[in-house]
């Protein structure tokens, strides 16, 4: 599968130099504010386990990538949003095997700790609120986590309650060189463009 990632420059420079990059939790910024990413990353982290195999590495962090935006298979425009002052936007083909999907707006639910409710009107999401707020802190806490598992239903649906798949994040353990397909860069000042292809 195509997907693009969106790293500091030194990444590529480890791609290039090593023949392999893997997250390193340590110099992550959502991971070094404190505990609030590290819980959503632990779980994610059990679910890719789970779904698509160990890291080759013990404590081992994902490494975030886009599948879709707003609906399309294209390359982000990653001029959107600076993360660094010297970025790069690598497209990769990793093996489907190798990636975990998940609907990146849902994910948010895991992030803030929230039950994931499958309502498709008010009147639903009312009752299903209510039934939830009646269970114990344990259940609460179990249904909740179960509620997770549909951030992995990427199937595009539209509409005001069934918004589903429009943005698609790919997690993977690690990229490796012989998966690059293309890099664009774009320095604090300069115009994005594409380096030499590997």
């Amino acid at each position: 599968m195509i997907v693009w990632t969106i790293q500091p420059y030194e990444v590529y420079e480890e791609i290039l130099g090593k023949g392999e990059f893997a997250c390193d939790p340590r110099l992550s910024a959502n991971l070094s504010e404190g505990d609030e990413f590290r819980r959503s990353y632990q779980w994610m982290i059990q679910q890719m386990t789970e779904k698509i195999g160990q890291a080759e590495k013990v404590g081992s962090y994902p490494v975030w990538a886009w599948y879709r935006r707003d609906y399309q298979r294209k390359r982000p425009d990653f001029r959107e949003r600076r993360d660094y002052p010297d970025e790069v936007c690598i497209e990769l083909d990793i093996p489907d095997e190798k990636a975990l999907l998940s609907d990146f707006d849902a994910w948010h639910f895991v992030l803030n700790d929230l039950y994931y409710s499958s309502a498709t009107n008010d009147a639903e999401w009312e009752r299903q609120a209510e039934w939830f707020s009646s269970l114990s802190e344990k259940e609460q806490e179990q249904v909740k986590e179960e509620s997770w598992q549909r951030i992995f239903d990427i199937t595009p649906r539209f509409g005001d309650w069934e918004q589903n798949g429009r943005t698609v994040q790919a997690c993977f353990w690690k990229i490796e060189k012989a998966q690059v397909r293309k890099v664009w860069r774009l320095k604090e000042g300069d115009r994005a463009y594409e380096i030499d292809r590997l």
